[in-house]
């Protein structure tokens, strides 16, 4: 007969590859929603003094803040229908809008928040802070053509992507054309103990992510993302004149 079948070591070698490791959030409760706006209001206004919470981006901000509580009545929107379905703590989240609506600085200001209460997360055993760095997706695009690697975004616990469909399609280092963003989604989006935010110009939706990123992608940002919108004219434009 055969050697017997080490399991234990055929699950190590899956576990540490990352297959089936498992994100495991964690209650911050209770908490008052008027308080944490406010304070999400603060840390926006630390920013740009003229920063405000409004009809446009308050849905968005609220279901943002349960999301970083571990708050089970976390909501967003269905991409297709915009009906508003429950979210999913342990997906990312996907912001939506258009110019200057305030997508990148929802990403900004919510990670700072993160940082008020030493918010935590798991990762197998593993345990560290919620906090994650923004990265424009163009910046990332660059860093290839300059340095010809892009491991780390595939590799990170937690990143933001911010402009998603605004980076040119291919980057070229040393005569190879990679699209980039698409090989960093393709290989987040094949394990489930990676979360991934991003903003776009674009709904998730949109056929330009299938032409760019092809139809895994597409359907894979579902998965990973719970989404948003936030509508509105250009926020900067107001900060500016008014």
């Amino acid at each position: 007969m055969g050697q017997p079948i080490n399991f234990s070591e055929i699950f190590e070698k899956i576990n540490q590859r990352g297959l089936f490791q498992s994100i495991k959030r964690y209650s911050y409760l209770p908490y008052d929603m008027d308080i944490a706006l406010q304070v999400v209001d603060a840390i926006g206004k630390k920013r740009n003094p003229k920063f405000r919470i409004d009809d446009e981006n308050k849905f968005t901000y609220q279901n943002l803040i349960r999301w970083v509580h571990g708050d089970q009545e976390m909501k967003c929107l269905n991409a297709d229908t915009r009906d508003v379905i429950p979210g999913c703590l342990t997906s990312g989240i996907f912001i939506a809008g258009n110019t200057g609506t305030g997508k990148s600085w929802a990403l900004d200001i919510m990670a700072a928040y993160t940082l008020l209460d030493n918010v935590q997360f798991s990762i197998g055993e593993n345990k560290r802070c919620l906090y994650w760095k923004n990265f424009r997706t163009d910046a990332i695009c660059d860093e290839y053509t300059a340095e010809g690697s892009f491991e780390r975004f595939k590799k990170m616990d937690i990143v933001g992507f911010q402009d998603l469909g605004a980076e040119p399609v291919e980057s070229m280092y040393m005569g190879n054309r990679v699209n980039v963003i698409r090989q960093i989604l393709e290989y987040r989006g094949d394990f489930s103990d990676k979360i991934t935010l991003i903003t776009s110009n674009l709904p998730i939706n949109h056929k330009i992510f299938i032409e760019r990123y092809g139809d895994r992608v597409s359907s894979r940002l579902h998965e990973m993302c719970n989404y948003f919108e936030i509508k509105g004219i250009d926020r900067r434009k107001i900060y500016i004149i008014n």
